[in-house]
């Protein structure tokens, strides 16, 4: 089961090898005690979902707001006896490809076991992630660490670049406050706060002995002030990763300004090419193929070489506005349990079924599977990209 599952993820890494290459958040999880770090605490599954028009058949429902969160799912248990698995093989890496894999502490046991499986078939690891305590502080939760050193020891990330990742979430003294603007203008909001904040970040990738930083800070939007502060912070971040030889990676988001602001050359940036459709919206994919295109274009203004992400999984849209995050397995697993038949969608090539549930509510899901990867990273490789990341280990290739 594992091994065929594994495809998943696996063809995604050999369509980035095939092809020449290679964050959004459902909402709140259960939260640790601010106090102990060592406690597990959930950061969101998904990146936040960027906004599309509408299809002319489809309405569009009202859109939530940045601070509504629905709940993580969660793993399913082994498949039942009669759910069809894909028909995958394993790929053979060859010299020169370039893919990033997300590594969430929080799916200690089902990553380890996926990085296991892959092989060689990546090259950079990204550990998700460093984030802030009710003081504002940064920390690694232990889970990270321990992951990290286990790794390390079992030589799985040997020959492979490792990134500590930086989101903008916080623990609250009750819950957790996600994709969090004040504490960035806590952090970033002037010079003087970015530099302090540059010596913390420093300070931690240099504990977990990682190669590089990467800064994951969404839900700016439309905030102009922080993006001026946002560009300047990273500036000097790159202009500290280069004198201490640290590698630094920026992911964006869709809405980001890219054209509006002069970025540093020494970082590389990472755009997020999910969530087209998701939560606040009609039924769909998480991305199609003339978005991902347009996606492209707007990353040639950007300096360096640019990457691209894409996400495993889809999302179970209910009748009554309600969504549910899903991996594959979970929307196989859906799909045969109601006696659902998958079509694949001409313009994202994703899939997606209808079925109705025992309470009576109607249901429409969508996700990916290996020929939807493909196809997503085809389209970038075929507008000049070559480089690739996927969101992301954790349930969604076991």
């Amino acid at each position: 089961m594992r091994k065929i599952l594994a495809g998943i993820l696996i063809s995604a890494l050999c369509a980035a090898v095939l092809f020449g290459c290679g964050k959004n958040k459902p909402g709140q999880n259960p939260v640790p005690d601010p106090q102990n770090s060592s406690q597990s605490a959930t950061v969101p599954d998904e990146k936040e979902p960027e906004k599309k028009d509408p299809e002319p058949d489809k309405k569009e429902p009202d859109v939530k707001e940045p601070d509504e969160k629905d709940p993580d799912e969660k793993e399913p248990d082994e498949k039942e006896p009669d759910e069809k698995e894909p028909d995958v093989k394993d790929p053979v890496k060859p010299a020169g490809s370039d893919v990033a894999v997300w590594y969430p502490y929080w799916d200690y046991d089902t990553a380890t076991q996926e990085l296991q499986l892959i092989g060689r078939s990546l090259n950079t690891v990204c550990l998700f992630a460093a984030y802030y305590d009710v003081s504002n502080k940064a920390f690694i939760p232990e889970e990270t660490i321990n992951t990290y050193n286990e790794l390390k020891a079992a030589g799985l990330l040997n020959g492979r670049k490792t990134y500590l990742t930086f989101v903008n979430d916080k623990l609250l003294n009750s819950g957790s406050s996600l994709k969090d603007t004040d504490l960035l203008y806590a952090l970033i909001g002037d010079k003087k706060k970015a530099s302090a904040h540059i010596d913390e970040v420093v300070t931690l990738c240099r504990s977990l002995n990682c190669d590089g930083i990467e800064i994951d800070y969404e839900a700016i939007k439309k905030d102009k002030k922080l993006w001026g502060h946002f560009v300047d912070f990273i500036t000097l971040l790159s202009e500290r990763c280069t004198a201490e030889n640290l590698s630094l990676r920026i992911v964006l988001e869709p809405s980001a300004p890219l054209t509006e602001y002069s970025w540093p050359a020494n970082a590389e940036y990472v755009m997020m090419c999910y969530n087209l459709y998701g939560y606040g919206t009609v039924p769909g994919a998480k991305a199609e193929t003339e978005w991902i295109k347009s996606l492209c274009a707007q990353m040639k203004n950007m300096p360096g070489t640019p990457n691209m992400a894409f996400a495993t999984g889809g999302f179970d849209f209910y009748s009554n506005g309600n969504v549910d995050q899903i991996d594959y397995k979970e929307a196989v697993l859906r799909m045969n349990s109601h006696g659902a038949v998958p079509n694949r969608d001409a313009a994202s090539g994703d899939m997606y079924y209808t079925y109705t549930d025992d309470s009576g509510m109607s249901h429409e899901v969508w996700y990916a599977d290996q020929e939807t990867l493909k196809l997503w990273i085809g389209t970038a490789k075929n507008c000049g990209v070559n480089r690739v990341s996927i969101w992301r280990f954790g349930g969604n290739i076991l």
